[in-house]
Protein backbone atom coordinates (compact mmCIF):
# COMPACT_ATOMS: atom_id res chain seq x y z
CA UNK A 1 0.00 0.00 0.00
CA UNK A 2 1.41 3.28 -1.00
CA UNK A 3 2.16 5.99 1.53
CA UNK A 4 0.57 8.71 -0.71
CA UNK A 5 -2.66 10.13 0.83
CA UNK A 6 -5.47 11.31 -1.34
CA UNK A 7 -6.18 14.93 -0.61
CA UNK A 8 -9.93 14.44 -1.20
CA UNK A 9 -10.15 11.81 1.50
CA UNK A 10 -11.34 13.56 4.64
CA UNK A 11 -10.66 12.18 8.11
CA UNK A 12 -11.85 12.94 11.59
CA UNK A 13 -9.49 15.26 13.23
CA UNK A 14 -9.95 13.51 16.55
CA UNK A 15 -8.98 10.14 15.24
CA UNK A 16 -6.50 11.24 12.75
CA UNK A 17 -2.93 11.14 13.64
CA UNK A 18 -0.66 13.90 13.00
CA UNK A 19 1.94 12.68 10.71
CA UNK A 20 5.09 14.37 10.04
CA UNK A 21 4.91 16.51 7.00
CA UNK A 22 6.33 14.68 4.14
CA UNK A 23 7.13 16.58 1.05
CA UNK A 24 6.60 14.44 -1.94
CA UNK A 25 6.45 15.40 -5.51
CA UNK A 26 3.37 14.34 -7.44
CA UNK A 27 3.59 12.82 -10.78
CA UNK A 28 3.08 15.14 -13.66
CA UNK A 29 -0.33 13.68 -14.58
CA UNK A 30 -1.58 14.29 -11.02
CA UNK A 31 -0.35 17.88 -10.87
CA UNK A 32 -2.67 18.95 -13.68
CA UNK A 33 -5.71 17.37 -12.00
CA UNK A 34 -5.01 19.01 -8.68
CA UNK A 35 -4.57 22.42 -10.36
CA UNK A 36 -7.90 22.06 -12.17
CA UNK A 37 -9.81 21.18 -8.97
CA UNK A 38 -8.24 24.03 -7.10
CA UNK A 39 -9.28 26.53 -9.81
CA UNK A 40 -12.91 25.39 -10.04
CA UNK A 41 -13.57 25.66 -6.31
CA UNK A 42 -15.63 29.02 -5.41
CA UNK A 43 -16.36 30.61 -2.05
CA UNK A 44 -19.77 29.60 -0.53
CA UNK A 45 -20.91 33.20 0.19
CA UNK A 46 -20.75 34.27 -3.44
CA UNK A 47 -23.99 32.51 -4.51
CA UNK A 48 -26.37 34.36 -2.10
CA UNK A 49 -24.80 37.65 -3.12
CA UNK A 50 -25.39 36.93 -6.76
CA UNK A 51 -29.01 35.92 -6.06
CA UNK A 52 -29.65 39.14 -4.10
CA UNK A 53 -28.13 41.26 -6.87
CA UNK A 54 -30.31 39.48 -9.40
CA UNK A 55 -33.48 40.15 -7.39
CA UNK A 56 -32.48 43.80 -6.86
CA UNK A 57 -31.85 44.20 -10.58
CA UNK A 58 -35.27 42.79 -11.42
CA UNK A 59 -36.98 45.15 -8.95
CA UNK A 60 -35.05 48.18 -10.22
CA UNK A 61 -35.84 47.21 -13.79
CA UNK A 62 -39.54 47.02 -13.04
CA UNK A 63 -39.48 50.44 -11.25
CA UNK A 64 -37.60 52.15 -14.01
CA UNK A 65 -39.83 50.56 -16.60
CA UNK A 66 -43.00 51.84 -14.89
CA UNK A 67 -41.53 55.34 -14.49
CA UNK A 68 -40.51 55.46 -18.14
CA UNK A 69 -43.97 54.28 -19.22
CA UNK A 70 -45.66 56.91 -17.05
CA UNK A 71 -43.34 59.63 -18.35
CA UNK A 72 -43.94 58.50 -21.89
CA UNK A 73 -47.69 58.51 -21.27
CA UNK A 74 -47.54 61.98 -19.73
CA UNK A 75 -45.42 63.22 -22.60
CA UNK A 76 -47.88 61.75 -25.06
CA UNK A 77 -50.82 63.32 -23.19
CA UNK A 78 -49.04 66.68 -23.03
CA UNK A 79 -48.23 66.59 -26.72
CA UNK A 80 -51.84 65.69 -27.52
CA UNK A 81 -53.18 68.49 -25.28
CA UNK A 82 -50.72 70.97 -26.77
CA UNK A 83 -51.69 69.95 -30.27
CA UNK A 84 -55.39 70.25 -29.38
CA UNK A 85 -54.85 73.70 -27.78
CA UNK A 86 -52.83 74.81 -30.78
CA UNK A 87 -55.59 73.62 -33.08
CA UNK A 88 -58.22 75.44 -31.00
CA UNK A 89 -56.09 78.60 -30.89
CA UNK A 90 -55.51 78.42 -34.60
CA UNK A 91 -59.25 77.94 -35.19
CA UNK A 92 -60.11 80.82 -32.84
CA UNK A 93 -57.53 83.08 -34.47
CA UNK A 94 -58.92 82.27 -37.88
CA UNK A 95 -62.34 83.62 -36.79
CA UNK A 96 -62.52 87.45 -36.57
CA UNK A 97 -64.19 89.09 -33.59
CA UNK A 98 -66.61 91.89 -34.50
CA UNK A 99 -68.81 94.35 -32.67
CA UNK A 100 -72.35 94.71 -33.94
CA UNK A 101 -75.04 97.37 -33.68
CA UNK A 102 -78.69 97.56 -34.69
CA UNK A 103 -80.24 100.38 -36.78
CA UNK A 104 -81.85 103.25 -34.87
CA UNK A 105 -84.57 105.80 -35.62
CA UNK A 106 -83.59 109.49 -35.57
CA UNK A 107 -85.38 112.71 -36.49
CA UNK A 108 -83.64 114.25 -39.49
CA UNK A 109 -84.49 117.70 -40.79
CA UNK A 110 -85.92 117.97 -44.28
CA UNK A 111 -83.93 120.83 -45.77
CA UNK A 112 -83.39 122.60 -49.09
CA UNK A 113 -79.92 124.07 -49.59
CA UNK A 114 -79.20 127.21 -51.57
CA UNK A 115 -76.54 129.87 -52.00
CA UNK A 116 -77.28 133.53 -51.42
CA UNK A 117 -76.00 136.95 -50.45
CA UNK A 118 -76.49 138.73 -47.15
CA UNK A 119 -77.72 142.29 -47.59
CA UNK A 120 -79.34 145.02 -45.53
CA UNK A 121 -83.10 144.75 -45.48
CA UNK A 122 -83.61 148.56 -45.39
CA UNK A 123 -80.99 151.31 -45.57
CA UNK A 124 -81.00 155.07 -44.94
CA UNK A 125 -78.59 157.42 -46.71
CA UNK A 126 -77.54 160.43 -44.66
CA UNK A 127 -76.58 163.52 -46.70
CA UNK A 128 -75.48 167.03 -45.73
CA UNK A 129 -78.13 169.74 -45.49
CA UNK A 130 -75.59 172.50 -46.08
CA UNK A 131 -73.32 173.05 -49.03
CA UNK A 132 -69.90 174.59 -49.38
CA UNK A 133 -68.97 174.02 -45.74
CA UNK A 134 -66.10 171.84 -44.55
CA UNK A 135 -66.49 168.94 -42.09
CA UNK A 136 -65.00 169.79 -38.72
CA UNK A 137 -65.57 166.53 -36.78
CA UNK A 138 -66.71 162.95 -37.51
CA UNK A 139 -68.16 161.24 -34.44
CA UNK A 140 -68.94 157.66 -35.61
CA UNK A 141 -67.29 154.83 -37.52
CA UNK A 142 -68.52 151.95 -39.65
CA UNK A 143 -70.13 149.12 -37.73
CA UNK A 144 -71.32 151.29 -34.84
CA UNK A 145 -74.93 151.15 -33.75
CA UNK A 146 -76.61 154.57 -33.58
CA UNK A 147 -79.95 155.90 -32.39
CA UNK A 148 -82.29 158.24 -34.23
CA UNK A 149 -81.24 161.90 -33.64
CA UNK A 150 -77.67 161.01 -32.68
CA UNK A 151 -75.04 163.47 -34.01
CA UNK A 152 -72.81 161.80 -36.58
CA UNK A 153 -70.63 164.71 -37.80
CA UNK A 154 -70.29 168.48 -37.34
CA UNK A 155 -69.48 171.15 -39.94
CA UNK A 156 -67.41 174.30 -39.40
CA UNK A 157 -69.93 176.78 -37.88
CA UNK A 158 -67.89 179.98 -37.61
CA UNK A 159 -69.24 181.50 -40.82
CA UNK A 160 -72.74 180.33 -40.01
CA UNK A 161 -72.71 182.02 -36.65
CA UNK A 162 -71.61 185.27 -38.25
CA UNK A 163 -74.43 185.04 -40.72
CA UNK A 164 -76.88 184.54 -37.87
CA UNK A 165 -75.58 187.67 -36.17
CA UNK A 166 -75.96 189.62 -39.39
CA UNK A 167 -79.52 188.39 -39.81
CA UNK A 168 -80.36 189.41 -36.27
CA UNK A 169 -79.03 192.92 -36.95
CA UNK A 170 -81.12 193.15 -40.09
CA UNK A 171 -84.18 192.22 -38.10
CA UNK A 172 -83.46 194.93 -35.54
CA UNK A 173 -83.01 197.52 -38.25
CA UNK A 174 -86.27 196.48 -39.91
CA UNK A 175 -88.06 196.74 -36.64
CA UNK A 176 -86.76 200.31 -36.14
CA UNK A 177 -87.77 201.31 -39.63
CA UNK A 178 -91.25 199.94 -39.09
CA UNK A 179 -91.58 201.75 -35.80
CA UNK A 180 -90.59 205.06 -37.44
CA UNK A 181 -92.95 204.55 -40.36
CA UNK A 182 -95.79 203.68 -38.03
CA UNK A 183 -95.17 206.80 -35.94
CA UNK A 184 -95.13 209.06 -39.01
CA UNK A 185 -98.34 207.58 -40.28
CA UNK A 186 -99.99 207.96 -36.90
CA UNK A 187 -99.15 211.70 -36.86
CA UNK A 188 -100.03 212.53 -40.45
CA UNK A 189 -103.11 210.49 -41.26
CA UNK A 190 -105.43 212.29 -38.81
CA UNK A 191 -104.76 215.51 -40.76
CA UNK A 192 -106.60 214.01 -43.70
CA UNK A 193 -109.87 214.40 -41.82
CA UNK A 194 -109.50 218.19 -41.75
CA UNK A 195 -108.15 218.30 -45.31
CA UNK A 196 -104.74 219.42 -44.01
CA UNK A 197 -103.02 216.90 -46.34
CA UNK A 198 -103.97 215.41 -49.59
CA UNK A 199 -105.02 211.83 -50.05
CA UNK A 200 -101.91 211.17 -52.13
CA UNK A 201 -99.63 212.22 -49.29
CA UNK A 202 -101.63 210.10 -46.82
CA UNK A 203 -101.25 207.07 -49.11
CA UNK A 204 -97.49 207.63 -49.18
CA UNK A 205 -97.28 207.39 -45.36
CA UNK A 206 -99.42 204.26 -45.38
CA UNK A 207 -97.18 202.63 -48.02
CA UNK A 208 -94.04 203.48 -46.08
CA UNK A 209 -95.44 201.77 -43.00
CA UNK A 210 -96.45 198.67 -44.97
CA UNK A 211 -93.04 198.50 -46.67
CA UNK A 212 -91.28 198.68 -43.29
CA UNK A 213 -93.45 195.89 -41.93
CA UNK A 214 -92.70 193.66 -44.94
CA UNK A 215 -88.99 194.39 -44.60
CA UNK A 216 -89.14 193.29 -40.98
CA UNK A 217 -90.80 190.04 -41.95
CA UNK A 218 -88.16 189.38 -44.60
CA UNK A 219 -85.39 190.03 -42.08
CA UNK A 220 -86.94 187.62 -39.64
CA UNK A 221 -87.18 184.99 -42.35
CA UNK A 222 -83.50 185.40 -43.18
CA UNK A 223 -82.67 185.09 -39.50
CA UNK A 224 -84.67 181.89 -39.21
CA UNK A 225 -82.95 180.53 -42.29
CA UNK A 226 -79.49 181.27 -40.88
CA UNK A 227 -80.42 179.71 -37.60
CA UNK A 228 -81.66 176.62 -39.41
CA UNK A 229 -78.42 176.46 -41.36
CA UNK A 230 -76.52 176.63 -38.10
CA UNK A 231 -78.63 173.83 -36.72
CA UNK A 232 -77.97 171.77 -39.84
CA UNK A 233 -74.26 172.00 -39.25
CA UNK A 234 -74.76 168.90 -37.10
CA UNK A 235 -75.36 165.72 -39.13
CA UNK A 236 -77.79 163.53 -37.21
CA UNK A 237 -79.03 159.98 -37.78
CA UNK A 238 -82.56 159.92 -39.20
CA UNK A 239 -83.17 156.32 -38.02
CA UNK A 240 -81.74 153.86 -35.54
CA UNK A 241 -79.47 151.19 -36.93
CA UNK A 242 -75.89 150.29 -37.79
CA UNK A 243 -73.48 152.44 -39.77
CA UNK A 244 -72.69 150.27 -42.76
CA UNK A 245 -70.74 152.83 -44.77
CA UNK A 246 -68.97 156.10 -44.05
CA UNK A 247 -68.04 158.36 -46.98
CA UNK A 248 -66.91 161.47 -45.09
CA UNK A 249 -63.62 162.63 -43.63
CA UNK A 250 -62.57 165.67 -41.64
CA UNK A 251 -61.94 168.71 -43.88
CA UNK A 252 -64.09 167.46 -46.74
CA UNK A 253 -66.46 170.05 -48.18
CA UNK A 254 -69.97 168.73 -48.28
CA UNK A 255 -71.69 168.34 -51.61
CA UNK A 256 -74.73 166.39 -52.74
CA UNK A 257 -73.35 162.87 -52.04
CA UNK A 258 -74.40 160.84 -48.99
CA UNK A 259 -72.13 161.05 -45.99
CA UNK A 260 -73.27 157.87 -44.21
CA UNK A 261 -75.34 154.74 -44.92
CA UNK A 262 -77.31 153.25 -42.05
CA UNK A 263 -78.82 149.75 -41.97
CA UNK A 264 -82.24 150.48 -40.57
CA UNK A 265 -82.69 148.62 -37.30
CA UNK A 266 -79.52 146.65 -38.08
CA UNK A 267 -81.68 144.02 -39.79
CA UNK A 268 -79.92 141.93 -42.44
CA UNK A 269 -81.51 139.48 -44.81
CA UNK A 270 -80.32 136.54 -46.84
CA UNK A 271 -81.34 136.61 -50.49
CA UNK A 272 -81.27 133.29 -52.32
CA UNK A 273 -82.34 132.37 -55.84
CA UNK A 274 -84.37 129.15 -56.03
CA UNK A 275 -85.61 127.09 -58.95
CA UNK A 276 -89.38 127.65 -59.22
CA UNK A 277 -89.88 123.87 -59.13
CA UNK A 278 -88.41 123.70 -55.61
CA UNK A 279 -90.23 126.48 -53.81
CA UNK A 280 -93.51 124.64 -53.31
CA UNK A 281 -92.77 123.97 -49.62
CA UNK A 282 -91.31 127.43 -48.91
CA UNK A 283 -93.67 130.02 -47.45
CA UNK A 284 -93.42 133.32 -45.59
CA UNK A 285 -92.33 132.38 -42.08
CA UNK A 286 -90.34 129.30 -43.10
CA UNK A 287 -87.24 129.01 -40.94
CA UNK A 288 -83.78 129.22 -42.48
CA UNK A 289 -80.29 128.48 -41.21
CA UNK A 290 -77.43 130.35 -42.89
CA UNK A 291 -73.87 129.15 -42.45
CA UNK A 292 -71.11 131.49 -41.27
CA UNK A 293 -67.31 131.18 -41.23
CA UNK A 294 -65.68 128.83 -38.71
CA UNK A 295 -68.69 126.53 -38.61
CA UNK A 296 -71.09 129.05 -37.05
CA UNK A 297 -74.61 129.72 -38.28
CA UNK A 298 -77.43 132.24 -37.88
CA UNK A 299 -81.15 131.59 -37.89
CA UNK A 300 -83.81 133.56 -39.76
CA UNK A 301 -87.26 133.49 -41.34
CA UNK A 302 -88.55 134.02 -44.84
CA UNK A 303 -89.97 137.55 -44.91
CA UNK A 304 -91.09 137.77 -48.54
CA UNK A 305 -90.93 135.96 -51.86
CA UNK A 306 -90.42 137.78 -55.14
CA UNK A 307 -93.60 137.69 -57.26
CA UNK A 308 -91.71 137.30 -60.53
CA UNK A 309 -88.64 135.43 -61.71
CA UNK A 310 -85.39 137.20 -62.40
CA UNK A 311 -83.52 137.17 -65.68
CA UNK A 312 -81.90 133.87 -64.67
CA UNK A 313 -85.36 132.27 -64.37
CA UNK A 314 -84.94 131.95 -60.62
CA UNK A 315 -87.23 133.13 -57.81
CA UNK A 316 -85.60 135.30 -55.15
CA UNK A 317 -86.38 134.42 -51.53
CA UNK A 318 -85.78 137.05 -48.84
CA UNK A 319 -85.15 135.83 -45.29
CA UNK A 320 -84.63 138.22 -42.36
CA UNK A 321 -81.75 137.13 -40.10
CA UNK A 322 -81.40 137.37 -36.34
CA UNK A 323 -78.88 139.81 -34.89
CA UNK A 324 -75.37 138.36 -34.97
CA UNK A 325 -72.07 140.20 -34.66
CA UNK A 326 -70.44 137.86 -37.22
CA UNK A 327 -72.93 138.65 -39.98
CA UNK A 328 -71.82 141.28 -42.46
CA UNK A 329 -73.61 142.72 -45.47
CA UNK A 330 -72.19 141.49 -48.75
CA UNK A 331 -71.26 138.01 -47.50
CA UNK A 332 -71.99 135.14 -49.90
CA UNK A 333 -73.11 132.17 -47.79
CA UNK A 334 -74.80 128.81 -48.16
CA UNK A 335 -78.04 128.34 -46.25
CA UNK A 336 -80.82 125.84 -45.71
CA UNK A 337 -84.58 126.16 -45.70
CA UNK A 338 -85.88 124.03 -42.81
CA UNK A 339 -88.93 122.28 -44.18
CA UNK A 340 -89.67 120.10 -41.14
CA UNK A 341 -88.30 116.80 -39.84
CA UNK A 342 -89.03 113.11 -40.30
CA UNK A 343 -88.12 109.95 -38.42
CA UNK A 344 -85.48 108.13 -40.45
CA UNK A 345 -83.47 104.95 -39.88
CA UNK A 346 -79.77 105.63 -39.32
CA UNK A 347 -76.62 103.55 -38.95
CA UNK A 348 -73.05 104.53 -37.95
CA UNK A 349 -70.80 105.96 -40.64
CA UNK A 350 -68.12 103.45 -39.60
CA UNK A 351 -70.38 100.57 -40.68
CA UNK A 352 -70.45 101.70 -44.33
CA UNK A 353 -68.22 99.86 -46.79
CA UNK A 354 -67.88 101.53 -50.20
CA UNK A 355 -66.94 99.40 -53.17
CA UNK A 356 -67.22 99.99 -56.92
CA UNK A 357 -69.25 103.15 -56.40
CA UNK A 358 -71.85 101.47 -54.15
CA UNK A 359 -72.37 101.40 -50.40
CA UNK A 360 -72.71 98.23 -48.37
CA UNK A 361 -73.10 97.03 -44.79
CA UNK A 362 -72.00 93.68 -43.36
CA UNK A 363 -74.91 91.83 -41.72
CA UNK A 364 -74.28 89.04 -39.21
CA UNK A 365 -76.75 86.21 -39.91
CA UNK A 366 -77.23 82.56 -38.87
CA UNK A 367 -76.47 83.35 -35.24
CA UNK A 368 -75.37 80.37 -33.12
CA UNK A 369 -73.92 79.85 -29.67
CA UNK A 370 -70.79 77.66 -29.48
CA UNK A 371 -69.06 77.10 -26.14
CA UNK A 372 -70.65 80.24 -24.73
CA UNK A 373 -69.55 82.35 -27.74
CA UNK A 374 -71.95 83.97 -30.20
CA UNK A 375 -71.01 83.07 -33.75
CA UNK A 376 -72.47 84.25 -37.03
CA UNK A 377 -72.02 84.35 -40.77
CA UNK A 378 -71.36 87.52 -42.80
CA UNK A 379 -73.81 88.66 -45.46
CA UNK A 380 -73.00 91.72 -47.56
CA UNK A 381 -76.05 94.01 -47.99
CA UNK A 382 -76.20 96.96 -50.40
CA UNK A 383 -77.78 100.14 -48.97
CA UNK A 384 -78.91 103.55 -50.25
CA UNK A 385 -77.76 106.40 -48.05
CA UNK A 386 -79.32 109.79 -47.36
CA UNK A 387 -78.33 112.80 -45.27
CA UNK A 388 -75.65 112.57 -42.62
CA UNK A 389 -76.44 113.34 -38.99
CA UNK A 390 -73.24 113.68 -36.98
CA UNK A 391 -71.61 110.24 -36.75
CA UNK A 392 -74.65 108.54 -38.30
CA UNK A 393 -76.10 108.43 -41.80
CA UNK A 394 -79.69 107.95 -42.94
CA UNK A 395 -80.72 104.78 -44.77
CA UNK A 396 -83.30 105.52 -47.47
CA UNK A 397 -84.29 101.86 -47.83
CA UNK A 398 -84.65 100.75 -44.20
CA UNK A 399 -83.14 97.50 -42.95
CA UNK A 400 -84.98 95.16 -40.53
CA UNK A 401 -84.94 96.73 -37.08
CA UNK A 402 -83.38 93.60 -35.54
CA UNK A 403 -80.50 93.47 -38.01
CA UNK A 404 -77.03 92.91 -36.56
CA UNK A 405 -74.58 95.15 -38.44
CA UNK A 406 -70.80 95.04 -38.12
CA UNK A 407 -69.98 98.37 -36.52
CA UNK A 408 -66.50 98.81 -38.01
CA UNK A 409 -63.86 96.91 -39.95
CA UNK A 410 -66.35 95.59 -42.49
CA UNK A 411 -63.86 96.11 -45.32
CA UNK A 412 -61.87 93.12 -44.01
CA UNK A 413 -64.85 90.75 -44.31
CA UNK A 414 -66.42 88.89 -47.20
CA UNK A 415 -69.66 87.03 -47.81
CA UNK A 416 -69.76 83.78 -45.87
CA UNK A 417 -67.02 84.65 -43.37
CA UNK A 418 -67.49 83.17 -39.89
CA UNK A 419 -67.22 85.78 -37.13
CA UNK A 420 -67.48 85.88 -33.36
CA UNK A 421 -69.70 88.61 -31.88
CA UNK A 422 -68.40 90.66 -28.96
CA UNK A 423 -70.22 93.45 -27.12
CA UNK A 424 -73.06 93.60 -29.62
CA UNK A 425 -75.31 96.55 -28.67
CA UNK A 426 -77.86 98.68 -30.48
CA UNK A 427 -77.50 102.40 -31.10
CA UNK A 428 -80.70 103.03 -29.19
CA UNK A 429 -79.40 101.39 -26.01
CA UNK A 430 -76.09 103.23 -26.37
CA UNK A 431 -77.89 106.56 -26.66
CA UNK A 432 -80.06 105.68 -23.64
CA UNK A 433 -77.00 104.83 -21.56
CA UNK A 434 -75.30 108.07 -22.61
CA UNK A 435 -78.33 110.14 -21.57
CA UNK A 436 -78.59 108.35 -18.18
Amino acid sequence: MSDFQDPNNKQDPATSKVLPEVQTELPPYRQAEVAQKSTSKKPSWLIPVLIAMLVLGVLLGRYWGDSSSESAEKATTTETSTATTADDTSTEQSVLSVETVSPSQDDIDNTLSADGTINAKDVANVSAKVNGVAIERVLVEEGERVEAGQVLAIFDTDAMEQQVLQAEADVAEAEATLANASADAARVLPLLDIDAISKQEADRYRTSEMRARASLQASKARLNNQRLTLDNSKVVAPVSGIISEKMVEVGMVAGGEPLFTIIKGGVLEWRADIDPKLIGDINVGTSVRVGLPNGDSVMGQVSRIAPTAENNRQITIYASLAANSKVRAGMYQTGEFLLGSASTQTIPNSAIVSNDGYDYVMLVTSLTNQDGKSMGCIKQQRVTLGARLGENVAVLEPLPSDSRIVKQGGSFLNDGDLVRIVNGVSQTSTATQAQS
